[in-house]
């Protein structure tokens, strides 16, 4: 049987990996939706061969920067997976690592980190995309992250761009190649993000002032469940392609 594959990017010993598995089945839908852990198994053509869909989540404690072999493989992995043509979604992490994999820029600058709720607006070429063009020309996502893409790679179409975040590239689909790509969490809503920034605090600041002021906005922003209906259109078009 083809399996649904999240590979994730945490330690298998880091709860928010289960954490991430549950937010992806409940957003697309996908009960059977299996995890294999790339800093503990390697990632052959097996796991190609075998797959119906992809999917690639975020990663608290690592960066595409690290100079970690299993996060080199990973970047590999994601060239084969675009040379395979299996259909494949990658949220924050596996957007930075996509955008390296295939030429682009990465960097590291906390000073532009995005944490919380912020405003996502659709290009025009995004009016005709099958899983965002549904979306309002404006709506809300969720972000946490400390790197991000300042050049894209080429043979990308960028599909949304940052309004209230300070990132502008967020969101590309991969141009011969069923693979869509976010800066934002689409599998997060208001409930899981605090959850998850709950957990990995302590990355994102070291000031109880400075941490009590996220924990006040997160409170107060609106919730996202508007952008996650992008996942389960993700997951019925991937299921009648494969």
């Amino acid at each position: 049987m083809p399996r649904d594959l999240l590979i994730s990017l945490r330690d298998p010993h880091d709860p928010m990996a289960q954490q991430e598995l549950r937010c992806f089945r409940d957003t697309t839908g996908l009960a059977s939706l299996e995890i294999v852990h790339a800093s503990a198994a390697p990632l052959d053509d097996r796991l190609l061969d075998e797959a119906r869909m992809f999917f690639f989540g975020g990663s608290g404690a690592y960066s595409v920067l690290d100079p970690h072999p299993w996060v080199r493989q990973m970047l590999d992995f994601l060239v084969r997976v675009v040379d395979r043509k299996v259909p494949a979604w990658a949220s924050c992490f596996g957007f930075q690592g996509l955008s390296l994999a295939l030429g682009g820029e990465v960097n590291r600058d906390d000073a532009r980190q995005e944490l919380g709720v912020y405003s996502i607006d659709l290009t025009a070429a995004a009016t005709d995309d099958p899983l965002f063009g549904p979306l309002p020309a404006r709506f809300h996502a969720q972000l946490g992250h400390h790197d991000h893409v300042d050049r894209l790679p080429a043979g990308v179409t960028l599909l949304c761009t940052g309004t209230g975040a300070m990132i502008e590239n967020q969101a590309f689909k991969v141009n011969n190649a069923p693979f869509w790509a976010t800066q934002f969490h689409p599998e997060l809503n208001k409930a899981t993000t605090f959850e998850r920034w709950n957990y990995y605090r302590s990355l994102y600041s070291k000031d109880e002032a400075s941490a009590a002021a996220t924990d006040r906005a997160m409170a107060e922003a609106p919730d996202t469940l508007e952008v996650q209906t992008v996942m389960r259109r993700f997951a019925e078009w991937a299921a009648t392609t494969r």
